[in-house]
Order: C-alpha cells, then structure tokens, then sequence
C-alpha cells in the first residue's frame, strides 16, 4: 500500500461511515457529502494493488479496475459540485440537470475509450502503458478535462460567493475549499503536462519524482476538501461544547436565585436540554435577568459600598472587583426575600451593560464563581445582620454588623442590564 492510501483511506473511510450513520436526520447536503466520501473512500480502496489484482482477475478484464476507479473519481466530483451548490443555496434542492448529463457523458465516453485503448495486466501501470496512443490519450485527457470543469464549477461558486460571507466557520470552510480547488488544479495541470509530453515524445521515462509529486498533490487536495466540509461541523461541535461549558459556569447563580424566585423559571423539554445547549444557556440567562429584577427592591444605592466594607471586614484583601461586590449583593439580596423583608421600588442609577449574550453569559460567570467564597458568604451574613441596626451600626464595632443604608432611596438590582440579549 503506498503512502498515499495509508493517508487517505482511514480519513475517508471515517467521513463516509459517519455520513451514513446519521442519513436519517441528516440535511441534504449531508446526504450528498457521505455518497461523495463513500465514492472516494471505494476508488482508493480499489485502486490499492492487493485489491485491484482481485477484482481484474474476477471479472477477467486486465486493468478494468481503473476504469471503476476512475468512473468514481467522476462521480464524487459531481457530488462536490452538487454540495457546493447547495452549501450556498444556489441548488435549491434540485440536482444540476447540466451536471448529470455531463457525468453521464462523460462517464461513456471513457467507457467507450478504455475498451478500445490498449491495456496492461493489473501489475503494470495503466497510465505508463496507453498514453502513447491515441486513444490512451483521448482517456486521459478526457478524465483530465472533467475533473478539471468540476473543479472550475465548484471554485467559481467559492470564489464569488466567499465575497458575500461574513466570518465564521462557513467563511473558513469556503477558503479551505479556495484553496483545495488551487491544489487540485496544480495537480490536473501537473498531470496534463505530463501526458502531453509523454504523448508526443513516445519514449518519455517516468521519473519517480513525477509519480511522487502527483500523489502528493492529489492526497492534499482530498485533505484540503475533507477539512473544507468538516470544519463547519467541527465548529458546531466547539460552539455547543462551548454553551454547555457557559451554562454550567453560570449555573450556580442561576440556582441561588431561582431558590427565592421560582416562580421565573421555564420549563424546557429534556430533547432540547440535550439537543440544543444554545436554547438552554439563553433560558438560563434570561431566567437569571428576570429573577434579578424580582429581587431588585431589597437593594438600594448605598449598598454597593456597604457591600465593599462588609468584604473589607470579612477579611477580603486587595482591590474589590465589580463582580465580587456584586455576589455579595446577590447573596444580600436573595436571603432578604426568602426572609419575606419588604423591599422598596426604584432602580439603580449605574446598571452593568450587556452588549450581547456573550459579554452577559461573561459577566454571569464572574459572578457565580465567587458566590461561595468564605469572604463573600460572610459579608452577605454582615449585611443582613445590619439590616435593622443600620442607623447605629458604625458606632457598634464589638456587633461584627456593617451599616447598610436605609430603604428609600433608588434600588438597584443585581447588576444586569435592563435589555435581552441581543441574540439566543
């Protein structure tokens, strides 16, 4: 088995099997990629030595597996033809009435040539041994021109629809593919040359750096058009494994509130628990922004610095960032309601700005970190034990209760903006 194959097979093989396995629930530009793999992964399993010198002997045609190995390669360039067409909505789930007929052509066309070009035993290279005759020539220029037609029409839709694109993964996916397209036509020009020459000069050895570097060209351009199709998928799969991380890091908060405001949360379907992590994460963040809202009146401007001192006390050292004070009022806060304080209405003057679901689920995160750190318990338990000897608490340093202001100014919640993320 040569290098090449070693490369290829197991990588195509994987595609092709795991297309298959989920067809059912597949979109059809899946179900196209899987019959494009699968007919890739069955050329360069049939063309490997071991298994050629088996099927020429069982059908009894010398080299006939390279005309199946060949037809497939036609096949599977229509399918990427079709794939690209329907990854930028230009198929419309139609197949391309143009494309089918030019593989059907195309593929009697080489039929018709290979059964009247001279053809070797399957030890010998069909390539070597029929090029210098006209219809050896005519085969090969003729696989040649096809894939190369499939190559234009696929980097031509690539090329002008990657203009429109914004970045992300498909972005990404169509310059992998641009750059598949520029490796494979290195490789049919580098193919071409050499049968041309070759052809007209008769005689012409085969060096082994052409072998070589032909191989080479074509593994990578396999390489780049399976990493092309995957990477879209593969980002999927890093962007819900991403969601599920978020959801669990906010967590923690989302618990501590819904423990004084059930009544905010949703019901969500186990499917779509499991399914779509995206859903759940937004759900967890709107539902943590409306249960702070419910616990909003039980704070007021004065307490973020109440809260500070409370941390100072606590034995909280260094700079006080945003979020920590802010676990300490959410703590505050929640604990004031679940002991069925009155809060007072109002709003707080500065609020934390979410500019979109990412940058909220960040600052969510921060917070519930440090919701159960000793110094952030404690300073909620100082707060709440200054809640009703606020106005005589700082003359009482043997209480261990911090002051906190009196109700009746502006009360501001946890700090969250008023507006929902601007995208689930």
């Amino acid at each position: 088995m040569r290098l090449y194959e070693m490369v290829l097979l197991p990588v195509l093989w994987s595609l092709a099997l795991y297309g298959w396995s989920r067809r059912p629930s597949a979109p059809r530009s899946a179900r196209i990629l899987a019959a494009v793999w699968t007919c890739w992964a069955l050329g360069v399993t049939v063309g490997t030595a071991d298994v050629r010198r088996i099927v020429d002997r069982f059908v009894g045609v010398d080299s006939v597996t390279n005309l199946f190995v060949h037809l497939l390669s036609l096949a599977g360039t229509a399918g990427i033809v079709e794939f690209v067409r329907e990854m930028t909505g230009r198929a419309h789930g139609r197949v391309s009435r143009g494309n089918a007929a030019g593989l059907l052509l195309a593929s009697a066309a080489l039929t018709t040539a290979f059964a009247v070009m001279p053809r070797p035993d399957g030890d010998v290279a069909l390539l070597t041994y029929s090029q210098d005759t006209a219809a050896g020539y005519t085969y090969w220029a003729m696989l040649t021109g096809y894939l190369a037609l499939g190559l234009a029409a696929a980097a031509r839709i690539c090329w002008v629809h990657g203009r429109s694109v914004p970045r992300g993964p498909v972005r990404t996916s169509l310059w992998l593919m641009r750059a598949a397209t520029v490796l494979g036509a290195t490789y049919l020009a580098h193919r071409f040359a050499y049968l041309t020459v070759r052809y007209a000069h008769g005689s012409f050895p085969l060096p082994t750096s052409v072998a070589v570097t032909t191989q080479t060209l074509l593994a990578l351009t396999l390489l780049f058009v399976a990493l092309a199709v995957v990477w879209p998928a593969f980002a999927e799969h890093q962007q819900k494994r991403a969601d599920v991380r978020k959801a669990r890091g906010i967590a923690p908060l989302w618990r501590l509130l819904q423990s004084a405001t059930p009544e905010v949360a949703l019901a969500l379907p186990a499917e779509l628990r499991r399914s779509n992590p995206r859903l759940r994460l937004y759900r967890l963040v709107i539902e943590i922004r409306d249960s702070a809202l419910a616990v909003e009146p039980h704070l007021d401007a004065g307490h973020p610095a109440a809260a500070e001192a409370a941390l100072r006390t606590a034995g909280f050292e260094g700079p006080v960032p945003a979020h920590v004070v802010e676990a300490v009022l959410v703590r505050y806060a929640v604990a004031a309601r679940l002991a069925g304080h009155e809060g007072v209405l109002g709003g707080r003057p500065e609020v934390h700005d979410a500019v979109d679901l990412e940058a909220e689920t960040r600052w969510f995160e921060q917070v519930a970190v440090v919701l159960d750190r000793p110094a952030v318990v404690r300073a909620a338990e100082l707060l709440n034990a200054g809640r009703d000897s606020a106005p005589g608490a700082a003359d009482d340093p043997g209480g261990g209760a911090v002051p906190v202001p009196p109700h009746g100014t502006v009360a501001p919640g946890p700090r969250v903006s008023r507006d929902r993320p601007s995208s689930p």
